[in-house]
């Protein structure tokens, strides 16, 4: 279970990356295209992030990919680095650091309306509220003067859009997708794809020829590195990871951390303004994402937004009466029950108990000398609590189960990648009916 200790850590340091890192990448953009035009200095970036990447990967042993991987890593790359990032950097030209942070932040709003469309994944009450107030902010927000001050400043605006749908919509598509086994492999072709059809366009554009050498500062130059290393290979490999470890629409609420600290290094560091009516934005759009992203009790109390805890149907059938669980030895009582404890994150719930019922109980159902399973989960924080208890006729059937090492859990294919937490050995009790 080692996995699921370095997942433990792993997933909070990520998530910190993404969170803090890419917040400060709006102002490094800002100072890295002061010297170096916007397509170019994005496609460098990525093309020698990407470089670095796919040399590392090889170096610690890179699994094989397969055609069919490396044309998915392609294409996502191209969504999320050439539309997606790309084109919030050239906005950057007409559009603050600050501001263009603030409107990404109505990115988990599309995410969650994408889910719906894409997944199935109806909004709850609380989902629909946070649409509402994120409308709301983002009227407020391009309502100023500054956005509608001229033609580029629209044009701006508009890509940005762009940009954060095509990044949803790859968000969304990644945690379906089959991609290259190898995280940083896989962050490589993203990089490879992206920083290359940015590079075609800047050349065929004429942009790539109006950079001079002469004219790059020492802060383009550091900004440049900083964001290559910090910004891309360092947090877009953690972003990869975050999407199969967690779910697209928990990962998406860095949107709404990251204006916080690009505005502050905005007016911290580049003087940029922030005005009254940007806050009051800022204050809507971020409040809609938490009713997104939260479980507020408040809502859980009242009858209308109250629902059930979802609870898979119990598989077989177990002989009604009072049940007495005690400790047993292994072959010396005819009656068992197989008790194993695992979690998931809150959003990967409905996904892990489908793929569960579809593996582990229909298994578990279908082998000679199983009386049943109950297979139920309680939700705390952002966290959910799985047990699973399956019944037997004796340990023989146990063991046809779950092999000779009958302590230890039996995983299925994919099942390991949801789990933060798992029991290491698995419980054995008598059932006294």
């Amino acid at each position: 279970m080692k996995h699921l200790v370095k997942d433990a850590w792993l997933i909070p340091v990520c998530f910190g990356l993404i969170y803090f890192v890419w917040g400060s990448t709006y102002l490094a953009n800002w100072y890295a295209i002061q010297d170096i035009p916007p397509l170019l200095m994005s496609g460098t970036r990525f093309t020698a992030a990407g470089t670095v990447l796919f040399f590392l990967s090889k170096l610690f042993g890179g699994n094989q990919t397969s055609f069919a991987q490396g044309r998915n890593a392609a294409v996502l790359g191209i969504m999320f680095l050439a539309i997606g990032t790309g084109g919030m950097v050239w906005a950057e030209q007409y559009i603050t650091s600050g501001m263009v942070a603030l409107m990404a932040a109505i990115q988990p709003l599309f995410i969650l309306l994408l889910m719906w469309q894409m997944n199935g994944k109806r909004p709850n009450t609380a989902g629909v509220v946070g649409t509402f107030l994120g409308i709301i902010g983002m009227s407020f927000l391009v309502g100023q003067d500054q956005f509608v001050g001229g033609p580029k400043t629209i044009l701006g605006l508009c890509i940005i859009f762009i940009s954060v749908l095509s990044w949803g919509i790859a968000s969304v598509k990644l945690s379906k997708t089959d991609m290259p086994a190898n995280k940083l492999q896989s962050a490589a072709i993203q990089m490879l794809a992206g920083g290359g059809i940015l590079l075609i366009i800047s050349t065929l554009s004429g942009e790539a020829f109006t950079f001079e050498w002469a004219k790059l500062t020492p802060r383009g130059a550091w900004s440049w590195v900083y964001l290559m290393i910090f910004g891309s290979i360092i947090s877009f490999s953690a972003f990869n990871y975050l999407l199969v470890k967690s779910t697209p629409d928990k990962v998406a609420t860095a949107n709404y951390i990251n204006p916080v600290v690009a505005m502050f290094l905005g007016w911290f560091l580049a003087d940029e303004l922030i005005t009254g009516q940007s806050l009051i934005a800022a204050v809507l759009m971020l409040t809609g994402v938490v009713f997104i992203k939260t479980k507020i009790s408040f809502f859980d109390k009242i009858s209308l937004f109250k629902q059930p805890n979802p609870m898979p149907d119990l598989m077989g059938f177990m002989p009604v009466g009072a049940v007495k669980v005690v400790d047993i030895q292994p072959g010396t009582q005819p009656a068992i029950a197989r008790i194993w404890h695992g979690s998931t994150p809150v959003g990967m719930t409905e996904e892990y108990v489908s793929i569960a019922k579809s593996t582990c109980v229909a298994n578990c159902t279908t082998t000679p000398g199983n009386l049943g399973v109950t297979f139920f989960h309680q939700t705390e924080g952002d966290t959910t609590h799985h047990t699973f208890i399956s019944y037997w006729k004796d340990f023989d059937a146990v063991k046809r189960f779950a092999g000779e090492d009958f302590q230890k859990p039996r995983f299925f294919d994919g099942e390991e990648r949801f789990l933060v937490k798992s029991d290491e050995l698995v419980e054995h009790r008598e059932l006294a009916l």
